[in-house]
C-alpha cells in the first residue's frame, strides 16, 4: 500500500503543494464554527448564529463555479491570492462589527460575504493533480491521498478553534482563519509547480470550453448533491444520537470517528490497484455507502454509535477518490477547476438542504429518522449514478 503513495509523493513538487494546500484550506474546518460562536456571543441568538453560518456556506457554494472559470481562464495565482485577501478582510469586518455590537443583519451580511469569498483551494489542487500526474494509476493514488488530507482538514480545523477561544476568544480564532488562508493561499501560489501552469496562456487566450458544458460532468452533479445530502443529515443526526444516548460530550467523539472511518477508508482505497472500471466502481461504492450508514438506524446507545459512526465512514473518501477520478476524465482540458468547482458547489448545497431537514426530521419524527433519510438519499445517488460515464479523456 505506501509504495503506491510513495510514488506521489516521489514526483517533483508534490509533497509541497498538499503540504501546502492542507495548510490553505484548514479555514474550511476554523471559519463556520469559529464564525458560529463569534455571532452567538455577540447577538446572543443561536437563529442568528445559523443563519450566518449557512449564509457562509451557500454563498461560498454560489460563488466557487464563477472563481473556479476564473482560475481556469488567468491562473491559480492571479485569482486565488486577491480572493484569499478579500475574504480575510471581510472576516476582520465580521470581528470588528462583532465588537461593535454590530446590527444582526451587518453580521449575516459580512459572512456572507466572506464565504463568496472563500478561494477555490481544493478544486485547484485536483485540477492541478491531473496535470502533474499523468499515469492514470498514480493520479488515483493522488486523488485518494487528497481525500484523506480533506478528513484531516474537517479534524484540525474544529481543534484549531476551539484551542483559540480557550486561550483568547471567538473573535480571535475568526482573525486565526483569516490569517491562515492567507499564508496558506500565498505558499501554494508560490509553488513551483503552481506557479508553472503550463496551460495558463492556452487558458487566457480563451480556447477553453466551460466545464457545465460536459454531459459527463452534468450527470455527476446530480448524485454528488444526494451524498452531499446524506452526509449532510448524518453530520447533524450524529450528535443528536449523542443527546439522546445522554452523553452531550460523547458528540466530539462520534463525529471523530466518523471521520476516521473515512480516513482509514482513503487510505485503504488508494493503496488497491483497482481493475473494475472506474464508472461502475462509482456505483459499487455509492451502495456500499448505503449499506455502511444502516447500522445508525439502529444504534441507540454510546458504544453502539462510536461502532456505527465508524462503519458510516468507511465508504466516504472512497466514494471522494473515485468521484475526483471521474470529474478529471469528463471534461476538456483546461477547464478541470471550473469542473471541480461545480462539484464542490453542488457537495455544498446538498449538504445544507441535509443538515436544514436533519433537524426537522428529529422534532418531529425521532433520532432515527435523519439515518434513514441519509439511507434514501444515497440510494437515490446511486441510482442517479447510472447516467454517470468515463470516457478516456475530453478532447481540448
Amino acid at each position: 500500500m505506501m509504495s503506491r503513495y510513495q510514488s506521489v509523493i516521489r514526483v517533483p513538487g508534490c509533497a509541497r503543494v498538499f503540504a501546502t494546500a492542507l495548510l490553505a484550506r484548514l479555514p474550511q474546518g476554523m471559519s463556520s464554527l469559529a464564525i458560529l460562536l463569534l455571532v452567538r456571543g455577540t447577538t446572543d441568538s443561536y437563529p442568528v448564529a445559523g443563519v450566518a453560518v449557512g449564509g457562509y456556506a451557500l454563498a461560498c457554494a454560489a460563488a466557487v463555479p464563477t472563481q473556479g472559470r476564473f482560475v481556469d481562464r488567468f491562473g491559480r495565482g492571479a485569482v486565488l491570492f486577491p480572493v484569499a485577501v478579500l475574504q480575510a478582510l471581510a472576516l476582520t469586518a465580521l470581528v470588528v462589527a462583532a465588537h461593535d455590537h454590530a446590527a444582526a443583519i451587518a453580521l449575516v451580511t459580512l459572512a456572507v460575504a466572506a464565504g463568496a469569498m472563500q478561494p477555490a483551494i481544493a478544486p485547484s489542487v485536483r485540477a492541478l493533480l491531473g496535470e502533474m500526474l499523468p499515469d492514470t494509476a498514480v493520479r488515483e493514488t493522488a486523488y485518494a491521498l487528497e481525500s484523506v488530507i480533506q478528513e484531516l482538514i474537517w479534524i484540525t480545523g474544529p481543534l484549531i478553534v476551539a484551542a483559540v477561544i480557550t486561550l483568547v476568544s471567538p473573535a480571535g480564532a475568526v482573525l486565526v482563519s483569516a490569517g491562515v488562508c492567507v499564508l496558506g493561499t500565498t505558499l501554494f501560489i508560490t509553488s513551483p509547480r503552481v506557479r508553472g501552469d503550463a496551460c495558463t496562456r492556452r487558458q487566457a487566450a480563451g480556447r477553453v470550453r466551460s466545464a457545465v458544458g460536459s454531459p459527463e460532468l452534468r450527470a455527476m452533479l446530480g448524485p454528488v448533491a444526494m451524498m452531499g445530502a446524506a452526509i449532510g443529515l448524518i453530520d447533524v443526526g450524529i450528535p443528536s444520537l449523542a443527546l439522546h444516548a445522554g452523553s452531550r460530550a460523547s458528540t466530539g467523539l462520534l463525529l471523530a470517528l466518523w471521520s476516521a472511518g473515512s480516513l482509514c477508508g482513503g487510505l485503504w482505497y488508494g493503496g488497491v490497484s483497482w481493475r473494475i472500471p472506474l464508472s461502475d466502481r462509482y456505483r459499487w461504492l455509492l451502495a456500499a455507502a448505503v449499506a455502511s450508514m444502516v447500522p445508525l438506524i439502529f444504534a441507540r446507545t454510546i458504544p453502539e454509535g462510536m461502532a456505527a459512526s465508524l462503519l458510516a465512514g468507511v465508504t466516504i473518501a472512497p466514494v471522494f477518490s473515485c468521484q475526483y477520478a471521474l470529474v478529471g476524465r469528463s471534461v476538456s482540458q483546461g477547464s478541470e477547476t471550473e469542473a471541480f468547482t461545480w462539484v464542490a458547489a453542488a457537495l455544498m448545497a446538498g449538504l445544507s438542504a441535509g443538515s436544514a431537514l436533519s433537524g426537522v426530521l428529529i422534532g418531529g419524527i425521532g433520532v432515527s429518522a435523519p439515518f434513514v433519510a441519509a439511507c434514501a438519499a444515497m440510494s437515490v445517488a446511486t441510482l442517479a449514478a447510472v447516467r454517470v460515464r468515463a470516457p478516456a479523456r475530453v478532447p481540448a
